[in-house]
């Protein structure tokens, strides 16, 4: 659910604005999407998902879309076809650079230092150590301003290693250490100005008995696996937590299990917790409504509340 989050927030969220909000039809935006888990083929598979969705209310899973258990349906394969499907995907892909065989820090960072050379120049300056002159990194200037430049590594937990400048190949934690800090904390967005989000997964053992008994399955930033020490870098941190994979009954409010009759949200409800933010809240949890056929998100109503059934209806259609 995570790589759904991110999909969310910076691919088809911004594609969104985009297409359908006239002050943001000329926004300039890349996104460097790292794919280290993911298949150029998956990728592709969840924009279609997410367009079905959006226009059509059509909820099918991958694997239905690439027929694995039984063939797909003509009126989805017409649908796929048709032009306002078409014209998302295009745009998806004008907008996403998707790299799914770059899987080691210093190849992440290459890739984004040649995108970085296409669209500005990086200046240095000479300063004097031991009355010597040494070049050293002085600024960094883009060639248009108005360019947004994210990017995103899916994930972190499983980069490839490589070794550091003394010949010794480093373990996972060190290699999360070279990516987040040296490369992408202290060069691109200090220096660069780009955005970049680093997914990474829950330690396992934050979800296990000992944990559901003390009740302290949700998110926090010491439960970040194999490299705990990089959350002080990382500006922005946010959690999603599942209720029902814990089979929870309920949860801050929300029907979780469906009983007696009465539905619960079962795996479409997701809340969001804000564990880290250097700009300003934290502490704050959001419910949301995740479509999991479909890569999107939305602020839930109170469960009391009248358009609540609203969102019934939807999960019902979404989990058929």
């Amino acid at each position: 659910m995570k790589t759904s989050l991110a999909k969310h927030l910076y691919v088809f969220n911004v594609l969104d604005l985009m297409l359908e909000e006239s002050k943001f039809k000329n926004l300039k935006y890349k996104c460097i999407w790292f794919g280290l888990e993911e298949s150029l083929e998956e990728f592709q598979c969840s924009v279609l998902q997410y367009a079905l969705s959006k226009y059509y209310e059509v909820y099918v899973t991958q694997d239905e879309l690439l027929s694995r258990i039984n063939p797909l349906r003509d009126e989805v394969e017409r649908l796929i076809e048709s032009e306002k499907v078409k014209n998302y995907y295009q745009k998806c892909f004008e907008i996403v650079d998707f790299q799914d065989s770059i899987s080691n820090p210093t190849g992440i960072f290459k890739h984004c230092r040649d995108y970085s050379n296409q669209i500005g120049v990086h200046h240095y300056k000479n300063i004097e150590i031991d009355k010597e002159d040494v070049s050293v990194y002085s600024n960094y200037v883009q060639n248009d301003k108005e360019l947004i430049v994210a990017v995103v590594i899916d994930n972190v937990n499983i980069l490839a290693p490589e070794k550091n400048h003394l010949g010794t190949t480093l373990n996972l934690d060190g290699s999360i250490d070279l990516l987040v800090n040296h490369y992408m904390r202290k060069q691109v967005t200090k220096h660069w100005k780009w955005h970049v989000c680093c997914l990474q997964q829950q330690q396992m053992a934050g979800g296990d008995i000992n944990h559901m008994k003390m009740d302290m399955l949700e998110p926090s930033p010491q439960k970040l696996g194999d490299n705990i020490k990089v959350a002080r870098s990382y500006q922005i941190i946010i959690g999603l937590h599942s209720p029902y994979k814990h089979k929870k009954a309920t949860y801050l409010g929300y029907q979780i299990l469906n009983k007696e009759g009465t539905p619960g949200l079962e795996d479409c409800y997701r809340s969001l917790h804000l564990l880290k933010n250097r700009f300003g809240r934290t502490g704050t949890v959001e419910s949301l409504f995740f479509n999991p056929k479909g890569f999107f998100f939305k602020s839930l109503p109170q469960f009391n509340d009248i358009s609540f059934q609203d969102i019934i209806k939807l999960k019902q259609n979404v989990l058929a």
